[in-house]
């Protein structure tokens, strides 16, 4: 007798949604600080009417495959992209596009950027990563991406929002005493002890789990936050959310009850998004968003071409 089959149709450009294992890389077993150290669900409160809630993500896109020819002999690679980072926000009114930042990159391999020459309206940064692998130039726009929606995220939050980043809190200050959520879509690993880890699949829709310590700076718990239908995995529709731990536990348990009881609202629905429910509405909208103003990625392309033409006639 064979166990369960699950059908997740998550797209294979985006990852599975759950990939841990007990023996998958950088296991842990977190401690949870709630419940006497027993996993329990818990329905928060309804949410309050006319909260102020902001979705904050960014997006990135290689336009061009660069290479620098050495004086000896040496190839090395690099590229040209864009990231974008914005929020969208609402007040209880039509949710809106606000706060949108673009940003423009040439990221070059072994140490030495390289700058290229405006062409018009289009400029760019010229970065440099130390490793020699294209992937490293991919990291360094992603890092530039994520700086942004840190700073937009911690901006908006001590303005009273109650924000939420796509994603774990990579660059949020872990010491901040007004709690910014992370909505993590991916598992990778396990978290928790097996005992509590296998409590987890049991959260009804709308329930969180009880709150546990990841490390020293950040809280955490997990949210069914959707039901994605009766073909799913056990782990489908699940997320986890996180809060820096320099809020205090009583904050932060305020915040990933704020948090759950509204983001079910937002759950995505499977004929609109292949992610669904776990990506947001607001958030995949907001992706469409920043693609526009990132630009028409051809003319970005052509515009990449004319500044190394202009370059190398210097």
């Amino acid at each position: 007798m064979h166990g369960r089959i699950g059908v997740e149709p998550f797209d294979v450009g985006y990852g599975a949604s759950f990939a841990a294992t007990s023996d998958s890389p950088g296991a842990l077993e977190c401690e949870i600080v709630e419940d006497g150290g027993v996993l329990t669900a818990h329905d928060p409160a309804p949410a309050a009417p006319g909260d102020r809630l902001a979705f904050v993500d960014g997006t990135m896109r290689t336009e061009a495959r660069l290479t620098r020819n050495e004086p000896d002999g040496t190839v090395t690679p690099g590229l040209a992209g864009t990231w974008a980072a914005g929020a969208a926000l609402t007040d209880g009114a039509r949710m809106r596009v606000d706060h949108v930042e673009v940003g423009r990159v040439v990221v070059f391999c072994g140490g030495a950027p390289t700058s290229l020459p405006d062409q018009g309206p289009w400029s760019w940064q010229p970065l440099a990563v130390e490793g020699i692998d294209l992937d490293d130039a991919r990291q360094r726009l992603q890092r530039q991406m994520r700086a942004a929606e840190g700073r937009l995220a911690e901006r908006l939050c001590d303005d009273g929002w109650l924000t939420v980043v796509d994603g774990p809190l990579f660059n949020v200050r872990r010491e901040r005493t007004t709690p910014i959520v992370g909505y993590v879509k991916t598992h990778h690993r396990p978290m928790l002890d097996e005992a509590n880890w296998a409590r987890v699949p049991g959260l009804g829709v709308g329930q969180r789990s009880s709150l546990f310590a990841m490390g020293d700076d950040t809280y955490a718990c997990y949210l069914r936050v959707g039901d994605p239908g009766p073909w799913s995995s056990a782990w489908a529709g699940i997320v986890r959310l996180e809060v820096p731990a320099g809020a205090g536990r009583a904050d932060a348990i305020a915040a990933i009850d704020a948090a759950a009881a509204w983001l079910p609202r937002y759950a995505s629905v499977a004929y609109r998004d292949p992610r669904a429910p776990v990506n947001l509405a607001p958030i995949a909208g907001l992706e469409k968003d920043l693609h526009r103003y990132a630009g028409d990625g051809a003319l970005a392309l052509r515009a990449v071409r004319a500044a190394v033409l202009a370059l190398n006639a210097e």
